[in-house]
């Protein structure tokens, strides 16, 4: 009697559908991301977003992340409430790999989960990356988080 009441309880607590949900707890599921690009300011450069050195500075930052680091590609803004920072992400656009970005740093625009901004460089080029890039509606990004 004692072994069938065991056998029993065992039965009962120990049944549970653990395959699906360790296959969903490692299975990417994709974001269609909502992004934007920033850049660093530098002193001097032909031409700024805002008209001025200050005012881009205000708009994008300083170029240091949130995490403390200095800005680099490869480095994302997102809202901290759902992706901290650490957090990678591969990242596709219209279907091409564009690599892995790591969540560095936040922003006052960025609040929810599908909403990032890309660094994109400095001075110039920096800026006419980020002019090109928009608003991200011309193209499509899906983002996997590894």
């Amino acid at each position: 009697m004692k072994i069938y009441i065991v056998v029993l309880l065992l039965a009962i607590f120990c049944y549970t559908d653990t395959t699906s949900t360790a296959t969903a707890a490692h299975s990417p599921r994709p974001i269609v991301a909502d992004t934007t690009a920033y850049y660093k300011p530098v002193k001097g450069q032909r031409r700024y977003v805002t008209g001025s050195y200050q005012g881009d500075i205000h708009l994008n930052g300083t170029g240091i992340t949130y995490s403390g680091k200095r800005a680099r590609i490869g480095y994302l803004a997102a809202d901290l409430t759902y992706h901290p920072v650490g957090t990678k992400f591969r990242v596709f656009i219209d279907g091409k790999s564009f690599g892995i970005w790591t969540v560095e740093d936040k922003g006052g625009a960025i609040k929810n989960r599908h909403r990032f901004d890309f660094f994109v460089g400095e001075s110039d080029a920096g800026r006419i990356a980020a002019e090109s890039w928009g608003r991200g509606s011309d193209k499509t990004i899906v983002m996997y988080r590894i």
